[in-house]
């Protein structure tokens, strides 16, 4: 732009048919730059509308992030409490355990055979007469007996109670390994949308350099647009100029013919002779100009 501006500046030696023909260059390079402007107008705005998008579509994926993070949160507070539930109730099943390992101590025999010697010291007791010594001995037997069934219905009640422990437990687990699937599920959708993010940032980055960069063009453009206008003006001017300047010279020329003609006209008149139309139209110019000033 430099070198033309020089050209297009030092018009001084050029003739009036060269400063019309840079005058039409001008006009063609600002018609040029002028679609140049508004293509990169339409261009950085595209470019900011394409941002805009990026950024909208960052700020979604981090609000399901934030969703995610929320769940994942309630997730891990709940497998702490599964983590005590399952605590609790495998220490209610140890000692459960150990009570009825402390049963099954006390217990030797078959609960069928207990239940046979009870049938049978029953029906011997109601079917013989016995002596009050033997009677008592009897007794205490079917007794001791009544104790052991009581132990085996204790320890029944045990294995059941047992039993249902281990249902829980083993609920729990189910639903715990339900939650840590979920979790896992939930973590993987997570690090995909970061990792989207940072792919969406990285374009958001290309486009921000791609709008300055059309920014910078767009600056340069109006620039150099500006200069060619304030080129185009001047030539304009020296174009005005010079044919001011010929009309003045016509004008001071013309002046002088009649200055002649008048001067002419009037030595005529002095010696007495006739003067034509275009003498005396000349004097009367010239008695009005001397008449105005």
């Amino acid at each position: 732009m430099a070198k033309q501006e020089d050209i297009y500046t030092n018009f001084e030696k050029l003739s009036d048919k060269e400063l019309e023909e840079k005058l039409s260059e001008i006009k063609s390079l600002m018609i040029y730059k002028k679609k140049q402007i508004f293509s990169l107008i339409e261009k950085r705005s595209e470019l900011v509308r394409e941002a805009g998008i990026t950024k909208r579509e960052i700020l979604k994926i981090k609000e399901l992030i934030n969703s995610l993070s929320k769940r994942s949160a309630e997730i891990r507070k709940e497998l702490e409490k599964f983590k005590i539930s399952v605590s609790s109730l495998a220490e209610e099943r140890r000692r459960l355990y150990n009570e009825l390992n402390s049963l099954s101590g006390k217990i030797r025999e078959p609960k069928d055979e207990i239940l046979k010697k009870l049938m049978k010291l029953e029906w011997f007791q109601q079917t013989v007469p016995l002596p009050l010594d033997e009677e008592l001995e009897i007794t205490e037997k079917i007794a001791e007996i009544e104790r052991k069934i009581l132990l085996y219905e204790k320890t029944h009640q045990l294995k059941s109670k047992v039993a249902e422990t281990s249902l829980k437990i083993s609920d729990l687990i189910v639903k715990r390994e339900t939650l840590i699937n979920e979790l896992v599920k939930i973590n993987n959708q997570i690090k995909e949308y970061k990792k989207k993010i940072k792919e969406l940032y990285i374009t958001l980055i290309n486009k921000s350099k791609e709008i300055d960069e059309v920014k910078n063009n767009l600056l340069n453009t109006i620039k150099e647009f500006a200069e060619l206008k304030d080129i185009y003006n001047k030539i304009r001017e020296e174009i005005v100029n010079r044919k001011l300047a010929i009309k003045s010279k016509i004008t001071e020329s013309k002046i002088e013919v009649e200055r002649e003609l008048a001067k002419k006209a009037m030595e005529k008149i002095e010696k007495g002779e006739k003067i034509d139309f275009l003498e005396f139209q000349a004097l009367l110019k010239q008695q009005e100009s001397f008449g105005k000033s």
